[in-house]
């Protein structure tokens, strides 16, 4: 799902239709320290634990992830 993607909302109380709010998860600063003194922790935290969401603005509900 792009950032510029219009959706409708799931969630049938909602109904929304628009642009959905990117919030990102993980940390790059927790990634990069693991990456400096244990280095396959921090190449998993990297692969698994970094990414973005894509939540309703209205119900919060997420609606996709990268």
């Amino acid at each position: 799902m792009d950032k510029d993607t219009v959706f409708v909302c799931p969630n049938a109380n909602c109904g929304y239709k628009g642009k959905p709010n990117v919030q990102s998860y993980g940390s790059v600063v927790v990634a990069l320290i693991l990456m400096l003194f244990f280095v396959v922790p921090g190449v998993l935290y990297w692969l698994f634990g970094t990414g973005v969401r894509f939540v309703c603005p209205n119900c919060q509900m997420q609606v996709g992830k990268t």
